[in-house]
């Protein structure tokens, strides 16, 4: 049934609302979460408008520290400066404030439950919990790439963590991009890892003994405190190596893991060190691979890993200089794969009498970048991100049509007729 036609809906309208329904369809969903202006915020790693803020034990604390209104004790160790209801914390809580406003109109994406965690692993955009909310062991960000993909936790309650519980940053997350805000107190137990900015409204922060922050705990009135714990800003946004390091990619080559690294200039660098874990907590060494010293041209690496462990490894670079210094870069995460052929995809029904069959992959699908189909033609007619089980061409013309699957390490053709 021609939808226009019963409706009688005059021509010109006819083709306004084709248009919209067109655009609604032809573009995929954005993530519209936008890195919020902190201003000078921004240069503080533990700041209140309002409270006192405070570090027991013995921490490491990199970046500024600073309250509006409140006594500031315990930073004999700091490599930062400190500022107490002066100028610069004015202006930096008012900074604060309008970064607060931003996130606050952010429109969400995602709904996810009350505990994050559990082994979670979430893709930028923008989260909304209505209410109180928790971490419990592993929560996982996944850049898939994009350097500039944005984590967004818009929290209508308490944020909690439960011990050792950590947030990981894998395929190009950056901790600068990772915002929390949070509508009540954040206590975070011993042993938590945090990434990300924290903007709690109206109430308290703490981090426990062991814990470590990447990023900022910044509150707009409440007590900021850090027990015995590890807390820093990154330059540049996240990578700390002092090499410029252009990328660090992992792929799945026929059951081994091939790494490959380019810097665009070395400075005073002796040697990397490649790192592999399970679970982001316990590292061990794989390989050392020698570094240019001191070099201005883009150099390449790579190094195969032959014996990649359980379902998922983790990487990441160890830079270590002539003198001693090392310094770490981003993680990755890499599936272990398992070598796919053509005798592991099969199609079927082949030749198919309504245009409908399925596609069976015996192996790992996470090697499967993009599936795509042609006609006879070399015409497009249909394609999919990943793995893709069934498809549908009842709407299209009979004939021979070629399944192109594209995997990490190669590409494979298919055949399948299509027929009354």
């Amino acid at each position: 049934m021609n939808f226009f036609a019963a409706s009688k809906i005059p021509p010109m309208k006819n083709n306004l609302l084709f248009l919209i329904v067109i655009s609604i369809f032809s573009f995929p969903l954005l993530n519209f979460g936008q890195v919020p202006n902190l201003g000078t915020a921004a240069n503080f790693v533990l700041f209140t408008t309002t409270g006192a803020v405070g570090s027991t034990g013995v921490s490491n604390i990199t970046g500024n520290v600073g309250s509006g209104a409140g006594a500031i004790t315990g930073f004999g160790g700091l490599n930062g400066l400190i500022y107490n209801a002066d100028a610069v914390t004015t202006q930096a809580s008012s900074d604060l404030l309008v970064a607060y406003n931003q996130l606050n109109s952010e429109v969400a994406t995602f709904f996810p439950g009350p505990v994050l965690g559990d082994g979670q692993v979430l893709t930028a955009g923008v989260y909304f919990l209505p209410a109180a909310a928790s971490l419990d062991a592993d929560l996982t960000l996944d850049a898939q790439g994009d350097a500039n993909a944005v984590f967004i936790f818009l929290i209508g309650g308490a944020f909690s963590t439960n011990a050792s519980s950590g947030i990981f940053l894998v395929n190009g997350a950056l901790a600068s991009n990772v915002f929390w805000k949070v509508e009540g107190a954040v206590p975070m137990a011993a042993g938590t890892t945090m990434r990300g900015t924290i903007i709690a409204n109206n109430a308290a922060i703490s981090l426990g003994a062991g814990g470590i922050l990447e990023g900022r705990a910044l509150s707009t009135t409440g007590a900021v405190s850090i027990y015995g714990s590890l807390a820093y800003i990154l330059p540049g946004g996240g990578t700390i190596l002092p090499v410029g390091l252009l990328s660090f990619t992992g792929v799945c080559i026929n059951q081994q893991v091939l790494l490959n690294w380019s810097t665009a200039a070395e400075s005073n660098n002796n040697y990397f060190t490649v790192e592999r874990s399970i679970e982001q907590k316990n590292w061990m060494v794989v390989e050392t691979i020698e570094g240019a010293g001191n070099s201005s041209s883009v150099r390449n690496y790579s190094y195969t890993d032959k014996q990649p462990i359980e379902a998922v490894s983790f990487y990441r670079l160890k830079q270590t200089d002539f003198d001693g210094n090392t310094n770490y870069g981003n993680t990755i995460l890499v599936k272990k794969c398992e070598q796919v052929d053509s005798e592991n995809l099969i199609l079927y029904p082949n030749p198919s009498t309504s245009g409908k069959f399925k596609l069976s992959l015996t192996g790992d699908k996470s090697q499967v970048i993009s599936v795509e189909i042609f006609n006879a033609l070399g015409e497009r007619v249909y394609g999919s991100a990943g793995f893709q089980s069934y498809f549908d061409l009842s709407d299209q013309s009979t004939g021979v049509y070629f399944v192109q699957v594209r995997l990490n390490s190669k590409t494979i053709t298919l055949r399948v007729m299509v027929k009354e």
